[in-house]
Protein backbone atom coordinates (compact mmCIF):
# COMPACT_ATOMS: atom_id res chain seq x y z
CA UNK A 1 0.00 0.00 0.00
CA UNK A 2 1.17 3.45 -1.15
CA UNK A 3 1.36 5.99 2.36
CA UNK A 4 -0.49 9.88 1.09
CA UNK A 5 0.68 12.39 3.24
CA UNK A 6 -0.91 15.57 3.68
CA UNK A 7 1.15 17.48 1.45
CA UNK A 8 1.23 15.29 -1.37
CA UNK A 9 -2.40 15.93 -2.15
CA UNK A 10 -3.13 18.40 -4.78
CA UNK A 11 -3.76 21.61 -3.46
CA UNK A 12 -7.22 22.03 -4.45
CA UNK A 13 -7.97 19.23 -2.16
CA UNK A 14 -5.46 20.52 0.57
CA UNK A 15 -7.83 23.80 0.52
CA UNK A 16 -10.95 21.98 0.66
CA UNK A 17 -10.23 19.36 3.65
CA UNK A 18 -8.79 22.59 5.30
CA UNK A 19 -11.87 24.65 4.78
CA UNK A 20 -13.67 22.25 6.24
CA UNK A 21 -12.16 22.59 9.78
CA UNK A 22 -12.86 25.41 12.74
CA UNK A 23 -11.30 28.21 13.22
CA UNK A 24 -9.74 26.78 16.38
CA UNK A 25 -8.38 23.61 14.80
CA UNK A 26 -7.21 26.02 11.87
CA UNK A 27 -5.09 28.40 13.97
CA UNK A 28 -3.19 24.60 15.63
CA UNK A 29 -2.47 23.82 12.01
CA UNK A 30 -0.62 27.05 10.89
CA UNK A 31 1.80 25.65 13.92
CA UNK A 32 2.80 22.77 11.86
CA UNK A 33 5.26 24.15 9.55
CA UNK A 34 5.86 27.93 8.25
CA UNK A 35 4.39 26.02 5.10
CA UNK A 36 1.13 25.40 6.26
CA UNK A 37 0.66 28.65 7.96
CA UNK A 38 1.69 30.19 4.85
CA UNK A 39 -0.82 28.39 3.01
CA UNK A 40 -3.77 29.02 5.48
CA UNK A 41 -3.00 33.35 5.01
CA UNK A 42 -2.57 32.53 1.76
CA UNK A 43 -5.27 34.87 -0.01
CA UNK A 44 -6.65 31.87 -2.12
CA UNK A 45 -7.31 29.79 0.80
CA UNK A 46 -9.01 32.83 2.54
CA UNK A 47 -11.70 33.71 -0.02
CA UNK A 48 -12.11 30.02 -0.38
CA UNK A 49 -12.73 29.35 3.47
CA UNK A 50 -14.84 32.76 3.32
CA UNK A 51 -17.26 31.68 0.68
CA UNK A 52 -18.07 28.70 2.81
CA UNK A 53 -18.85 30.36 5.86
CA UNK A 54 -20.74 32.76 4.12
CA UNK A 55 -23.59 29.82 3.67
CA UNK A 56 -23.48 29.58 7.71
CA UNK A 57 -24.05 33.13 8.96
CA UNK A 58 -23.79 33.62 12.80
CA UNK A 59 -25.97 35.75 14.96
CA UNK A 60 -23.15 37.66 17.10
CA UNK A 61 -23.43 39.26 20.70
CA UNK A 62 -20.83 41.69 21.94
CA UNK A 63 -21.67 42.65 25.71
CA UNK A 64 -19.99 44.45 27.89
CA UNK A 65 -19.13 42.73 31.24
CA UNK A 66 -18.46 44.49 34.00
CA UNK A 67 -17.87 43.59 37.86
CA UNK A 68 -19.10 46.01 39.99
CA UNK A 69 -17.47 45.18 43.23
CA UNK A 70 -13.89 45.82 41.16
CA UNK A 71 -14.97 48.45 39.14
CA UNK A 72 -13.60 46.35 36.04
CA UNK A 73 -15.09 46.13 32.36
CA UNK A 74 -14.23 43.87 29.56
CA UNK A 75 -15.81 42.79 26.31
CA UNK A 76 -17.15 39.50 25.49
CA UNK A 77 -18.07 37.92 22.45
CA UNK A 78 -20.34 35.16 21.88
CA UNK A 79 -21.78 33.66 18.70
CA UNK A 80 -23.55 30.66 17.32
CA UNK A 81 -24.56 29.90 13.93
CA UNK A 82 -27.91 31.65 13.31
CA UNK A 83 -29.99 29.09 11.30
CA UNK A 84 -29.28 26.07 13.10
CA UNK A 85 -31.03 24.73 15.53
CA UNK A 86 -30.71 24.20 18.69
CA UNK A 87 -29.03 27.84 18.23
CA UNK A 88 -27.55 27.74 21.51
CA UNK A 89 -25.43 24.46 20.76
CA UNK A 90 -24.69 25.05 17.00
CA UNK A 91 -21.05 25.89 16.98
CA UNK A 92 -20.73 28.28 19.97
CA UNK A 93 -17.92 30.61 19.86
CA UNK A 94 -16.65 32.52 22.83
CA UNK A 95 -13.98 35.34 23.32
CA UNK A 96 -13.20 37.86 26.10
CA UNK A 97 -10.85 40.69 26.25
CA UNK A 98 -10.35 43.31 28.47
CA UNK A 99 -8.17 45.69 25.46
CA UNK A 100 -11.23 45.77 23.12
CA UNK A 101 -12.99 49.46 23.30
CA UNK A 102 -16.45 49.27 23.45
CA UNK A 103 -18.23 52.60 22.84
CA UNK A 104 -19.16 51.81 19.34
CA UNK A 105 -19.30 48.70 17.64
CA UNK A 106 -19.57 48.46 13.92
CA UNK A 107 -21.61 45.69 12.13
CA UNK A 108 -19.41 42.80 11.36
CA UNK A 109 -18.10 42.75 7.40
CA UNK A 110 -16.06 39.20 6.41
CA UNK A 111 -15.33 37.98 9.78
CA UNK A 112 -14.17 40.99 11.18
CA UNK A 113 -15.80 44.10 13.27
CA UNK A 114 -14.40 47.57 14.17
CA UNK A 115 -14.34 48.66 17.55
CA UNK A 116 -13.79 52.64 19.26
CA UNK A 117 -13.54 54.24 22.50
CA UNK A 118 -12.82 57.76 22.13
CA UNK A 119 -9.55 57.79 19.98
CA UNK A 120 -8.90 53.98 20.45
CA UNK A 121 -9.94 51.65 17.03
CA UNK A 122 -9.50 48.35 17.61
CA UNK A 123 -10.22 46.03 14.54
CA UNK A 124 -11.19 42.40 16.00
CA UNK A 125 -11.49 38.83 14.71
CA UNK A 126 -13.91 37.18 17.18
CA UNK A 127 -13.86 33.63 15.23
CA UNK A 128 -9.95 33.53 15.65
CA UNK A 129 -9.57 36.03 18.51
CA UNK A 130 -7.52 38.37 16.91
CA UNK A 131 -7.05 42.03 17.62
CA UNK A 132 -5.05 44.71 15.86
CA UNK A 133 -4.90 48.41 16.81
CA UNK A 134 -4.80 51.04 14.67
CA UNK A 135 -2.24 54.10 14.94
CA UNK A 136 -3.71 56.54 17.47
CA UNK A 137 -6.48 58.97 15.24
CA UNK A 138 -5.43 62.83 16.32
CA UNK A 139 -8.50 64.60 16.83
CA UNK A 140 -8.09 68.36 18.41
CA UNK A 141 -8.97 68.05 22.24
CA UNK A 142 -12.15 67.06 23.57
CA UNK A 143 -13.46 66.82 20.03
CA UNK A 144 -15.74 64.02 19.55
CA UNK A 145 -15.44 61.72 16.43
CA UNK A 146 -17.15 59.15 15.07
CA UNK A 147 -15.50 55.92 12.79
CA UNK A 148 -17.36 53.57 10.24
CA UNK A 149 -16.24 50.36 8.88
CA UNK A 150 -16.22 49.05 5.03
CA UNK A 151 -14.78 46.42 2.70
CA UNK A 152 -13.13 48.10 -0.68
CA UNK A 153 -13.56 44.50 -2.75
CA UNK A 154 -11.30 45.98 -5.32
CA UNK A 155 -8.07 46.10 -3.72
CA UNK A 156 -9.14 43.06 -1.01
CA UNK A 157 -8.68 46.01 1.97
CA UNK A 158 -10.88 47.03 4.63
CA UNK A 159 -10.83 51.23 5.64
CA UNK A 160 -11.82 52.66 8.95
CA UNK A 161 -13.75 56.03 7.96
CA UNK A 162 -13.22 58.86 10.96
CA UNK A 163 -15.31 62.10 11.46
CA UNK A 164 -14.28 64.57 13.79
CA UNK A 165 -17.80 66.26 14.57
CA UNK A 166 -16.21 69.42 15.83
CA UNK A 167 -13.85 70.55 12.78
CA UNK A 168 -15.61 68.14 10.21
CA UNK A 169 -12.24 66.73 9.52
CA UNK A 170 -12.68 63.34 7.22
CA UNK A 171 -9.85 60.28 7.86
CA UNK A 172 -9.15 57.10 6.12
CA UNK A 173 -7.20 54.31 7.32
CA UNK A 174 -6.53 51.12 5.20
CA UNK A 175 -6.39 47.85 7.16
CA UNK A 176 -4.58 44.83 4.58
CA UNK A 177 -4.23 41.63 5.35
CA UNK A 178 -0.55 41.75 6.40
CA UNK A 179 0.82 43.64 9.68
CA UNK A 180 1.93 46.35 7.24
CA UNK A 181 1.42 49.26 9.38
CA UNK A 182 -1.37 51.90 8.51
CA UNK A 183 -1.91 55.80 8.67
CA UNK A 184 -4.24 57.92 8.89
CA UNK A 185 -4.79 59.93 5.30
CA UNK A 186 -7.03 63.34 5.29
CA UNK A 187 -10.13 63.34 2.57
CA UNK A 188 -12.66 65.51 1.01
CA UNK A 189 -16.16 65.65 1.49
CA UNK A 190 -18.15 68.48 -0.40
CA UNK A 191 -21.59 67.60 1.91
CA UNK A 192 -21.08 69.22 4.99
CA UNK A 193 -23.05 67.06 7.62
CA UNK A 194 -23.29 65.88 10.73
CA UNK A 195 -23.82 61.57 11.24
CA UNK A 196 -26.22 60.61 13.81
CA UNK A 197 -26.68 57.13 13.51
CA UNK A 198 -24.81 53.85 12.97
CA UNK A 199 -23.52 52.61 9.98
CA UNK A 200 -24.52 49.81 7.26
CA UNK A 201 -22.27 48.89 5.13
CA UNK A 202 -24.04 46.53 1.65
CA UNK A 203 -22.73 46.20 -1.46
CA UNK A 204 -19.23 48.42 -1.52
CA UNK A 205 -20.86 51.27 0.23
CA UNK A 206 -21.32 52.43 3.92
CA UNK A 207 -24.73 54.00 4.54
CA UNK A 208 -25.53 56.30 7.66
CA UNK A 209 -27.88 58.89 8.86
CA UNK A 210 -27.09 62.48 9.01
CA UNK A 211 -27.78 65.71 9.70
CA UNK A 212 -27.37 68.35 6.50
CA UNK A 213 -25.90 71.73 7.55
CA UNK A 214 -29.64 73.16 6.69
CA UNK A 215 -30.89 70.98 9.51
CA UNK A 216 -32.57 68.48 7.27
CA UNK A 217 -32.52 64.24 7.51
CA UNK A 218 -30.57 62.53 5.26
CA UNK A 219 -28.73 59.46 4.65
CA UNK A 220 -25.36 59.57 4.02
CA UNK A 221 -23.96 57.40 1.12
CA UNK A 222 -19.75 56.84 1.13
CA UNK A 223 -18.17 54.66 -1.68
CA UNK A 224 -15.48 52.91 0.04
CA UNK A 225 -13.32 51.93 -3.26
CA UNK A 226 -13.26 55.17 -4.89
CA UNK A 227 -13.82 57.44 -1.21
CA UNK A 228 -16.84 59.46 -2.34
CA UNK A 229 -19.58 60.79 -0.91
CA UNK A 230 -22.99 61.13 -1.67
CA UNK A 231 -26.44 62.02 -0.50
CA UNK A 232 -29.60 60.17 -0.44
CA UNK A 233 -32.20 62.44 0.19
CA UNK A 234 -34.86 61.55 2.58
CA UNK A 235 -38.85 62.56 3.03
CA UNK A 236 -39.38 65.80 4.44
CA UNK A 237 -41.33 64.79 6.78
CA UNK A 238 -38.87 62.64 8.34
CA UNK A 239 -36.55 63.43 11.03
CA UNK A 240 -33.93 61.52 12.07
CA UNK A 241 -31.66 60.49 15.46
CA UNK A 242 -29.57 58.22 17.36
CA UNK A 243 -32.45 56.06 17.75
CA UNK A 244 -33.11 55.13 14.34
CA UNK A 245 -30.84 52.21 12.67
CA UNK A 246 -30.18 51.06 9.26
CA UNK A 247 -31.12 47.44 8.26
CA UNK A 248 -30.61 45.38 5.55
CA UNK A 249 -34.00 44.52 5.07
CA UNK A 250 -34.87 42.13 2.15
CA UNK A 251 -31.51 43.19 0.23
CA UNK A 252 -32.53 46.50 0.30
CA UNK A 253 -31.41 49.29 3.13
CA UNK A 254 -34.27 50.43 5.63
CA UNK A 255 -34.38 52.93 8.54
CA UNK A 256 -36.36 51.55 11.37
CA UNK A 257 -37.15 53.97 13.99
CA UNK A 258 -36.85 52.20 18.05
CA UNK A 259 -37.65 54.73 19.95
CA UNK A 260 -41.84 53.89 19.07
CA UNK A 261 -41.77 51.62 22.02
CA UNK A 262 -45.92 52.11 22.52
CA UNK A 263 -45.94 50.36 18.65
CA UNK A 264 -42.99 48.10 19.17
CA UNK A 265 -44.56 46.91 22.35
CA UNK A 266 -47.55 45.35 20.05
CA UNK A 267 -45.67 44.08 17.35
CA UNK A 268 -46.12 46.76 14.98
CA UNK A 269 -42.70 48.45 13.33
CA UNK A 270 -43.02 51.08 11.09
CA UNK A 271 -40.12 51.26 8.74
CA UNK A 272 -39.00 53.42 5.46
CA UNK A 273 -37.34 51.11 2.65
CA UNK A 274 -35.26 52.59 -0.05
CA UNK A 275 -35.86 50.47 -3.02
CA UNK A 276 -32.87 50.06 -4.85
CA UNK A 277 -34.23 50.14 -8.66
CA UNK A 278 -36.49 52.92 -7.91
CA UNK A 279 -34.24 54.53 -5.61
CA UNK A 280 -37.07 56.14 -3.93
CA UNK A 281 -38.42 55.60 -0.09
CA UNK A 282 -41.35 53.51 0.95
CA UNK A 283 -43.48 53.36 4.10
CA UNK A 284 -44.07 49.65 5.19
CA UNK A 285 -45.91 48.30 8.20
CA UNK A 286 -44.84 45.31 9.73
CA UNK A 287 -47.26 43.66 12.25
CA UNK A 288 -46.40 40.71 13.95
CA UNK A 289 -49.30 38.29 15.69
CA UNK A 290 -49.57 37.35 19.05
CA UNK A 291 -46.26 39.24 19.39
CA UNK A 292 -46.85 40.36 23.24
CA UNK A 293 -47.79 36.97 23.76
CA UNK A 294 -44.26 35.73 22.97
CA UNK A 295 -42.31 38.49 24.23
CA UNK A 296 -43.94 39.09 27.66
CA UNK A 297 -43.50 43.19 27.58
CA UNK A 298 -39.45 42.69 26.98
CA UNK A 299 -38.28 45.36 24.62
CA UNK A 300 -36.85 44.20 21.30
CA UNK A 301 -34.92 46.02 18.14
CA UNK A 302 -35.96 44.85 14.80
CA UNK A 303 -32.60 43.87 13.36
CA UNK A 304 -33.55 43.20 9.23
CA UNK A 305 -34.02 40.10 7.59
CA UNK A 306 -31.84 36.90 7.43
CA UNK A 307 -32.27 33.65 5.18
CA UNK A 308 -35.10 33.63 3.46
CA UNK A 309 -36.57 36.77 4.18
CA UNK A 310 -37.33 35.96 8.03
CA UNK A 311 -37.79 38.95 9.72
CA UNK A 312 -35.09 39.08 12.75
CA UNK A 313 -35.41 40.30 16.57
CA UNK A 314 -32.88 41.16 19.18
CA UNK A 315 -32.97 42.33 22.99
CA UNK A 316 -33.23 46.12 23.69
CA UNK A 317 -29.18 47.25 24.25
CA UNK A 318 -29.57 48.42 27.78
CA UNK A 319 -28.67 46.81 30.66
CA UNK A 320 -29.11 42.93 31.11
CA UNK A 321 -28.55 41.22 34.60
CA UNK A 322 -28.00 38.04 33.27
CA UNK A 323 -31.73 36.53 32.80
CA UNK A 324 -32.76 34.69 29.63
CA UNK A 325 -31.40 35.88 26.37
CA UNK A 326 -33.54 35.52 22.84
CA UNK A 327 -33.29 36.35 19.58
CA UNK A 328 -36.91 35.91 17.36
CA UNK A 329 -37.41 35.15 13.59
CA UNK A 330 -40.63 35.48 12.33
CA UNK A 331 -42.02 33.82 8.54
CA UNK A 332 -44.19 36.61 6.97
CA UNK A 333 -45.32 33.61 4.38
CA UNK A 334 -46.27 31.03 7.13
CA UNK A 335 -46.08 33.48 9.58
CA UNK A 336 -44.13 31.29 12.10
CA UNK A 337 -42.86 32.71 14.84
CA UNK A 338 -39.59 31.10 16.41
CA UNK A 339 -37.98 32.06 19.67
CA UNK A 340 -34.42 31.09 20.42
CA UNK A 341 -33.16 31.29 24.34
CA UNK A 342 -29.03 32.07 24.02
CA UNK A 343 -27.22 29.63 26.63
CA UNK A 344 -24.27 30.26 27.81
CA UNK A 345 -24.12 33.73 29.06
CA UNK A 346 -24.20 34.30 32.29
CA UNK A 347 -23.16 37.01 34.90
CA UNK A 348 -23.77 40.54 34.96
CA UNK A 349 -23.76 42.52 31.16
CA UNK A 350 -24.34 45.90 30.17
CA UNK A 351 -25.34 47.02 26.28
CA UNK A 352 -25.45 43.72 24.86
CA UNK A 353 -25.14 44.35 21.10
CA UNK A 354 -26.63 41.75 18.29
CA UNK A 355 -25.12 41.28 14.66
CA UNK A 356 -26.79 39.25 11.78
CA UNK A 357 -25.13 37.33 9.65
CA UNK A 358 -21.31 37.21 10.92
CA UNK A 359 -19.17 34.94 9.24
CA UNK A 360 -16.26 32.64 10.43
CA UNK A 361 -12.47 34.69 8.53
CA UNK A 362 -8.78 33.75 8.82
CA UNK A 363 -8.27 37.65 8.72
CA UNK A 364 -5.47 38.64 10.83
CA UNK A 365 -4.68 35.26 11.17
Amino acid sequence: MVKTSFETLPLDMQMEILSRLPLKSLMGCMCVSKKWAAFIRSKAFRDHYLSRSMTRPRVLFVANHREFHKFTSEAFFYSVYQEEEPLWLSGKQQMRSDEVPLLKVSQPIRGLICQQGNTKIVICNPGSKKCRTLPQIKVPKGASMTSFFGYDKDKDVFKVLCITKATKEYQVCTVRSDEESSSWRPIRCEHDHAPVTEGLFKGGVLYYGAMSSSDKSVVMSFNVSSEEFSVIELPSEVKIDHHWTLVNYKGDIALVNNIDYELNRNGVFIILVRKDVAGNWKRETIEIPHWTKTVDNKKFYFKGTIGRGELAFAPDTGTWFGGPLFVLYYDEATTNFKSFEIKGMVGQYHSVRTFLDHVDSTWLM
